[in-house]
């Protein structure tokens, strides 16, 4: 009797290739993972401004980005009275995934390859965020929620997780930019612009100096202008 014989479809896609990652940050302003790379500003002048120097600073960073209500913030604020110690480790580690996400999104915005050891460093943390979560209904749609309800120390590096993913897998990771002013601003955002046009961070600091700038060298004395327009030695 023959052996019966199994016909595989010789470009069938591995098992798992039918699942996409998907998921979706809701709420105002900038993303919370864009919104944490910006606590370090000008991070490529000779002074950059670091605004996480201690864990209450994550804790003020929480309470702005709406993270927390207050009971919880009253929470996760006794805890780092009792836990000192583990504080300044979350502040560390907290910063560290920070840094991992400014360098990631901003090789994205240049179209460079992404740093592998900081890529595993954002799904180490998401893995370990979603591992805290369970889904339930709410509203007639599945939601997440923390399987316990005390605050965790580690609720901004784990937030900063979920929403670097979830701007890694949506298209909304195309828009992502670096602010282009030439100090060393390194300001992320995320341009909404229909055309797509959007080059520094705010129109009010960065863009304004930028047409100062750019206003002054249309309008300069042709004395000091080349007869190619450019400025002569």
């Amino acid at each position: 009797m023959p052996a019966m014989r199994r016909n595989f479809a010789p470009s069938s896609p591995p098992a798992w290739s039918r699942w996409r990652v998907h998921i979706a940050e809701s709420g105002e302003g900038a993303p919370v993972c864009l919104s944490l790379a910006n606590t370090r500003n000008w991070r490529h002048s000779a002074s950059p401004r670091e605004h996480l120097a201690s864990y209450a600073d994550i804790v003020r960073w929480i309470e702005q980005r709406h993270l927390l209500d207050a009971d919880e913030i009253a929470a996760l604020l006794r805890e780092v009275a009792s836990h000192p110690r583990l504080a300044r480790h979350e502040l560390e580690r907290t910063i560290a995934l920070r840094e991992a996400i400014f360098r990631v999104f901003s090789a994205r915005a240049r179209g460079d390859g992404l740093p592998p050891a900081d890529l595993a460093l954002i799904v180490a943390t998401f893995n370990e965020a979603v591992a805290r979560v369970e889904l339930s209904f709410a509203n007639d749609r599945l939601a997440p929620r923390r399987r316990d309800g005390a605050p965790s120390l580690a609720t901004a590096r784990w937030q900063a997780a979920l929403s670097a993913v979830s701007l890694l897998t949506s298209e909304r990771v195309d828009r992502v930019k670096e602010c282009a002013d030439d100090r060393g601003c390194g300001w992320l955002f995320v341009d909404t612009t229909r055309n797509g046009s959007r080059r520094f961070c705010f129109s009010n600091e960065c863009g304004n100096r930028a047409r100062q700038a750019a206003f002054r060298h249309r309008h300069r004395p042709a004395a000091r202008r080349s007869p190619e327009g450019r400025k002569s030695l």
